[in-house]
């Protein structure tokens, strides 16, 4: 029974250490874990998927045509990742398209509205990582937490008792 409180609370540790290294540890570095939500950039980003954004200079110098970027709307909170198509550099301004839409998009982004460049996409784990942010993906590290320290508690009392039976 120890052993079995021992491993299941080091195993609840390690999903723990995974979540946080590909959540939140990136954050550190200037990239951004974002959740795709449309289809516009399939099969490339599919639905689901954790895309990780680096942060790019507002003077546009990390942009290039046919390569993506995730940029602001005019609204300043929706995220879009789309293909640059064309790059005005006296305007400071880009144009850019879906990959799965049939026409580029109706608005310039001006380079200041340019979050940074996708390096890199892990399909279905934006999945999990939405499931994570919502209240119940909260309780729920939550109470893994008290489990680990449930868990840990159990063993050691299991080891104090251990150790007294064997000086009888």
């Amino acid at each position: 029974m120890r052993h079995i409180c021992k491993w299941s609370a080091l195993g609840i540790c390690m999903v723990l250490a995974l979540l946080t290294f590909f959540l939140v540890v990136p954050g550190l570095f200037g990239i951004y874990p974002l959740i795709v939500q449309s289809r516009s950039m399939e099969p490339v980003y599919p639905v689901g998927s954790l895309l990780y954004v680096k942060e790019s200079p507002s003077d546009g110098s990390k942009l290039l045509e046919g390569e993506t970027a995730t940029f602001y709307l005019p609204d300043h909170e929706t995220l879009v990742t789309h293909r640059v198509v064309s790059i005005d550099w006296d305007r400071e301004e880009i144009r850019t398209k879906g990959d799965a839409n049939e026409f580029e998009d109706e608005l310039s982004t001006s380079f200041s509205n340019v979050k940074g460049i996708p390096f890199l996409c892990i399909p279905y784990m934006g999945y999990i990582a939405g499931y994570l942010s919502g209240t119940l993906g909260k309780f729920g590290i939550f109470l893994m937490v008290i489990l680990v320290f449930i868990l840990s508690w159990m063993d050691g009392s299991m080891f104090q008792e251990q150790k007294e039976m064997q000086k009888i």
